[in-house]
């Protein structure tokens, strides 16, 4: 088990193959660390799935997670099962977080461009400039 961390936060996908062969091994034996990598595995599954089996899908690893015997992962599915309803909502309307991540990049970028300012007052109007889609009036020679 010793220095296998990444190995199992990893996809499969973008293993070498020596990185495959040693985590087909340890992958094998009869973990918790196992167990809790086979319900990840199983729940990224669920975003694969066709919508109209999501809900039915998403119950079943939150029953199995409960029977997990693992303290940390049925904590986990609790949380889920609480959230279940927004959770099969976001998968129907495929909503995703994907331009509050945009918007959250754009504000790092505009920080960096600050440094050096002399105020917050300007670093805070660079983030609007930057990720406030400001339409701005130009001067025309």
């Amino acid at each position: 088990m010793k220095s296998t961390r990444f190995l199992w936060l990893k996809n499969t996908s973008s293993m070498t193959r020596k990185e495959k062969r040693k985590f087909k091994t340890i992958k094998k034996l009869d973990l918790k660390t196992a167990k809790a990598y086979h319900l990840r595995i199983a729940l990224q599954r669920l975003w694969t799935l066709p919508k109209n089996m999501a809900e039915r899908y998403l119950g079943k690893w939150i029953s199995w997670t409960l029977r997990s015997g693992i303290k940390e992962i049925v904590r986990f599915g609790k949380t889920i099962k609480r959230n279940s309803n927004g959770i099969i909502n976001a998968i129907m309307l495929d909503l995703s977080n994907s331009v509050a991540e945009g918007i959250n990049n754009k504000i790092k970028t505009a920080f960096k461009r600050s440094y050096g300012f002399k105020s917050d007052a300007y670093r805070d109007t660079m983030i609007f400039l930057v990720a406030g889609n400001l339409e701005l009036p130009t001067l025309l020679g």
